[in-house]
């Protein structure tokens, strides 16, 4: 159950934490090459909510597995570039409001989510994502008040292959020991790859 109190939708729902078993392990080894240390473990389940299998890739097969998963997927998306602080986040626009962003967030990513479709930024193919740098979001994720900030500049807008590009780059730039990430999997969703 959600209340509007005229500027915020604030979920009243005491959801428990549910503790999902780890997927993959720091030294587990690349599932394509097997000579490399795995460092990206793609969950494409999103956590058992979708079929498939997750696997874990080491940095120098993990744009092509980027490639090949972005190719699938469906809907369009905001993506935002990888970082240190918290766990996965992954929301479907309409959940939104039950993970308590606030009406200014929802309504601001509403509308740029309308603004996907033109030609991506770095090719001609049509574009899918739109690529927020952390300097789009307060990193901190504040409960109760906004999320997102800057979103009336230019966003670049980023089709399958130039987005898995990007995250394959951005993920070796954080050189983290292991990152578990997912893929947008609903119609249209936020996802905010951060490390484990």
């Amino acid at each position: 159950m959600t209340r509007d109190d005229d500027f915020n939708i604030i979920s009243e729902d005491d959801e428990e934490e549910v503790e999902y078993p780890a997927l993959f392990v720091e030294g587990q080894p690349c599932d394509v090459c097997r000579r490399e240390e795995g460092r990206v473990g793609l969950d494409v389940t999103c956590r058992g909510h979708y079929g498939g299998e997750p696997q874990l890739f080491c940095f120098g097969c993990l744009e092509r597995g980027l490639r090949d998963e972005y190719a699938k997927t469906e809907g369009i998306a905001v993506v935002v570039e990888p970082f240190w602080e918290y766990d996965h986040y992954y929301y479907r626009l309409d959940e939104m409001p039950a993970y308590q962003f606030v009406r200014e967030d929802v309504e601001a990513i509403s509308w740029l989510m309308l603004t996907i479709g033109d030609k991506c930024a770095r090719c001609d193919e049509q574009s899918r994502f739109a690529w927020l740098t952390t300097d789009f979001i307060i990193r901190d994720l504040p409960e109760n008040e906004p999320v997102f900030r800057n979103l009336d500049q230019d966003i670049e807008h980023l089709c399958g292959n130039c987005m898995a590009s990007q995250l394959a780059k951005s993920y070796a730039e954080m050189d983290a020991p292991l990152v578990t990430a997912e893929l947008p999997r609903a119609p249209m969703v936020v996802l905010m790859p951060t490390g484990d």
